[in-house]
């Protein structure tokens, strides 16, 4: 998959991780925040440093606004230049004011020059004359407003200069990364909306093709979706724009029963190291767990399918109405990641691993492979097919999974064992193809940080 959907490759820093378990995406709600709600289970994740995809616990946004909170900017430890800063601010009660008096003055100050400028206008309107743009007129007519505007710039330099030799240098920068990040008109406010966050609405679906098949039993009669518009705001990311034009094809090419993208092995396909793909674990993927059955309730009762994949008669194909890779990235509160690249190496003694490959910023996503309306075909040696068919068509609460996709006692859209197909004379088994207004998470790619 990564071979055929990445043939340029990936790029230095950047991996790919295989979906372990194919689920559902909504990214085509009617309503917004629905949508967003899946965008959002998508961007904001740290993929485990795994070659199956796997977020680790805290988010992307959580973890920044912890790393933000770490930086250490050095600064001057003399503990009078904290009173001199607050006199910068407060002014010192007598005859000097400080930065916040400056400012409403200021703001007094422009409020009246903008009412004079007005009624100027509306005057001359009346006798047909016109009046100078504002920033031309008010030089003239409103001198105090630049002597008002030169002492606020002078206060706030002041402040700026204390609180850089107080905190350290970037101070400024850091204290605004943290403010657009935080939970006061940040992107991690859950109450109001601003331009770092965007509204959600959590919702529980049961869509066609994300839900187990029960063999031998029939669908159920609704997979109608339900949602508890439960509405809130959460850190804005950005999917990508080609997707909306993509999802459209899908769908054409669905109805007129088109493949767009499919991907086989064989018997002679070889393990495949997981070191290629730039991860760091020495794992290989074999075909020794990739056709599973669950008897019970738990995944600790899945047991492996004895399939012999080393036959000549053994082939797996998987065939999607479409397959691609979009990009996600993080709004605006991330800044392009640039502090975490200026101050990674500068924080506090005791600071929480954030960089190792365990890290909580080892990583983030920045693109996500989706594919849509899967078909899956099996072939086998006969004896193994005549095995397999067997167990599936007898045993009604069996579980089964092929790869990162799972068709069991959970019930769901595509429970109906018409899903399966068998063919005695090829002794191949087909499953779908699994119609769906949704598509599948097939694999993240995330770069490194």
């Amino acid at each position: 998959m990564q071979a055929e959907l990445f043939p340029n490759g990936l790029g230095a820093g950047t991996m790919f991780s295989a979906a372990s378990v194919a689920r559902s995406i909504n990214l085509n709600a009617t309503d917004a925040g629905v949508t967003n709600y899946g965008i959002y289970s998508l961007g904001d994740i740290i993929p485990a440093n795994s070659p199956d995809y796997n977020p680790a616990p805290s988010g992307l946004a959580a973890s920044y606004m912890q790393f933000l909170a770490w930086i250490d900017l050095g600064g001057d430890t003399n503990p009078n230049l904290q009173s001199q800063l607050n006199i910068a601010l407060a002014g010192d009660g007598g005859a000097n004011p400080g930065l916040i008096a400056i400012q409403a003055g200021y703001n007094n100050t422009y409020n009246a020059a903008a009412k004079a400028y007005t009624d100027q206008k509306a005057a001359a309107a009346t006798v047909g004359d016109t009046v100078a743009p504002f920033k031309s007129w008010v030089l003239t007519n409103y001198p105090s407003l630049a002597t008002a505007q030169s002492q606020l710039a002078g206060a706030q330099s002041k402040v700026d200069q204390l609180s850089n030799q107080l905190y350290g240098p970037g101070y400024q920068q850091v204290q605004l990364a943290r403010q657009i990040t935080g939970i006061n008109g940040g992107a991690q406010d859950p109450m109001q909306q601003n331009n770092y966050n965007m509204q959600i609405t959590s919702a529980t679906y049961i869509p066609p093709g994300s839900t187990a098949a029960v063999i031998g039993q029939a669908a159920p009669s609704t997979t109608a979706s339900t949602v508890t518009n439960v509405s809130s705001y959460v850190p804005l990311y950005q999917f990508d724009t080609a997707y909306a034009a993509t999802y459209t094809q899908w769908q054409a090419a669905s109805v007129a029963g088109t493949i767009g993208q499919t991907f086989h092995f064989d018997s002679s396909s070889q393990d495949y190291d997981y070191q290629a793909s730039g991860w760091n674990a020495s794992a290989k993927a074999s075909w020794s767990d990739f056709f599973r059955t669950v008897s019970g309730s738990t995944s600790s009762s899945a047991t492996a399918v004895s399939v012999d994949a080393s036959s000549s008669a053994f082939s797996f194909d998987v065939s999607f109405v479409g397959a691609k890779a979009f990009g996600i990235n993080p709004g605006p509160w991330w800044q392009n990641g640039s502090l975490v690249s200026t101050y990674r190496d500068k924080l506090k003694p005791g600071a929480p691993d954030f960089f190792s490959d365990a890290g909580a910023l080892a990583r983030r996503a920045s693109q996500v492979v989706l594919g849509f309306e899967p078909t899956i075909t099996i072939k086998m040696s006969a004896q193994d097919y005549s095995r397999v068919k067997s167990s599936w068509q007898t045993q009604a609460a069996l579980t089964i999974g092929v790869g990162p996709f799972s068709f069991g006692a959970s019930g769901g859209a595509n429970s109906s064992k018409d899903q399966i197909h068998y063919d005695d004379a090829s002794s191949s088994i087909r499953i779908g193809p699994i119609k769906s207004t949704m598509p599948v998470l097939l694999g993240v790619v995330s770069s490194r940080l």
